[in-house]
């Protein structure tokens, strides 16, 4: 592995070092309260490693954001698309259309 992989994949190691380290240390002094399978830990570790740094992070927030009672629990497993094929299945799925131009008639 060269030397600028190592560094371009140095983040991503970083944060999953941290959530490891929660995962080992703090988690199991607390009372399981996820609301979500998997674990949000698990699903962020699983979203870095799958997506790398940028969306991985992206998607891990996004599910620490919906860690409320505004939202259902349950099964979330990490998206097995990118950035963009996630964002146009969101917003395929609106029931929106798009707009006609009626200009040329």
């Amino acid at each position: 592995m060269s030397i600028w992989n190592q560094l371009y994949r140095l983040p991503r190691t970083c944060l999953i070092f941290v959530i490891e380290l929660y995962r080992t240390w703090i988690s199991p002094t607390r009372m399981p309260t996820c609301r979500f399978e998997p674990t949000c830990s698990g699903y962020a570790v699983e979203a870095l490693q799958r997506h790398g740094f940028v969306w991985g992070s992206v998607l891990a927030t996004w599910r620490l954001l919906k860690c409320g009672p505004w939202h259902k629990p349950g099964y979330d497993p990490v998206p097995e698309l990118g950035p963009v094929e996630w964002l146009r299945s969101k917003t395929s799925n609106s029931g929106a259309t798009a707009p006609t131009s009626d200009r040329g008639k």
